[in-house]
């Protein structure tokens, strides 16, 4: 099993490891409610080291990238970024990543893990050879989360980070002893890549730099008197789930397209050709599933596979879910049938043999 660089100082931490993707990584190190509780109220840092960082650059790198992604990266101002959706030809969702603009000619994506060595791949057998790089094994990448995550870094830089907007990047070097540790030859930037963005609904940043650097920023944030509650894929999760995020192989794979998943209107730019994009036209105007938020209306917790009925009639199945820490109550992720996606629509969702009333809910359910 493979490890993140940080793996030691997550054991000496007492972190509850977990596999995930085939990478021995953190799942929590206290409790999953007390993590979840921290990034809804305060701030927590997670290692996100697990996830692909693989880099295009060249004359022509921009285009290619356009072309097999979502979202048009040509008219992408330089430190922008976008969600989009890399898809096969039927427009099945090969992966969701983010695509960060670095340069006139140079960005990068952020493949899910266990997707990473698949998007490597694909891209290049489809032309990108010439262009791509794969960084992920050189690169440590942390997400610092929460109301207070602005504050927290700000102790660590004198840049001004509220000159960050949502979705944009900074290439800055946080202070000189990070810069001490930094690899002159990571091939991504000069400096560290900081990023206002997450996979929580929470302000937050993640950051993306080489490893040496990035263990010192890791002590760093440890080393605050205020330092920022460590947090493992547990609370990741749930987290997540209350938003609405999708999660790659357990929300969607190749079978389910970007309409399915009620992304479009975040994911894709039309105005621009890209892979499975003739597929995603056909679609507009066909009935299909679409995934749902679902609000458990008694107890019980849903969970991937679950089916959704009504009455004896199967209309759906969960493909996410959990107890969520803030409203104490059952909600879900999944796929319904035409007819019964309107919010507030009653269904019932099957738990170990027992049908339990639930309603449509569109995320986030806080």
């Amino acid at each position: 099993m493979k490890e993140t660089v940080l793996h030691s100082k997550h054991v000496e931490a007492g972190a509850r490891m977990t596999n995930f993707g085939g990478i021995d990584m953190p799942l929590k190190f206290t409790s999953i409610n007390e993590e979840h509780e921290a990034v809804r109220e305060d701030v927590g840092v997670f290692d996100i080291s697990h996830m692909g960082e693989i880099l295009l650059e060249g004359e022509g790198a921009i285009e290619f990238m356009s072309e097999h992604c979502t979202v048009n990266i040509m008219d992408s101002e330089v430190d922008q970024l976008k969600y989009a959706h890399i898809l096969n030809e039927e427009g099945g969702i090969l992966d969701d990543t983010i695509v960060a603009r670095l340069s006139e000619e140079s960005c990068y994506i952020v493949p899910n893990v266990g997707n990473n060595e698949r998007i490597y791949d694909w891209l290049k057998e489809n032309g990108g050879g010439e262009y791509i790089t794969d960084l992920t094994e050189d690169t440590v990448m942390l997400a610092i989360q929460g109301p207070d995550a602005e504050e927290t870094l700000q102790e660590l830089t004198d840049e001004d980070l509220s000159e960050i907007d949502f979705f944009q990047s900074k290439q800055i070097p946080i202070n000189d002893d990070i810069m001490d540790k930094f690899d002159d030859d990571w091939p991504m930037s000069d400096t560290p890549i900081v990023q206002r963005s997450g996979y929580t609904g929470e302000d937050g940043f993640e950051i993306a730099l080489p490893n040496d650097a990035g263990i010192e920023l890791w002590e760093q944030l440890q080393s605050l008197e205020e330092s920022p509650t460590r947090c493992g894929l547990g609370s990741r999760d749930t987290l997540r789930i209350e938003f609405g995020f999708l999660l790659a192989g357990q929300d969607f794979d190749e079978s389910r397209t970007t309409i399915e998943t009620g992304w479009t209107e975040d994911a894709v730019e039309w105005d621009h050709d890209f892979v499975g994009k003739e597929k995603l036209e056909k679609m507009k105007d066909e009935d299909h599933q679409m995934m749902k938020g679902f609000l458990m209306c008694e107890k019980g917790i849903p969970r991937h596979g679950y089916g959704i009925y009504d009455g004896d009639q199967k209309i759906g199945e969960v493909t996410s879910g959990t107890r969520s820490p803030m409203l104490k109550e059952g909600i879900a992720l999944g796929y319904i049938d035409t007819g019964y996606q309107e919010e507030g629509t009653k269904v019932e969702i099957e738990i170990r043999d027992d049908k339990r009333d639930a309603e449509v809910k569109n995320p986030p359910f806080i």
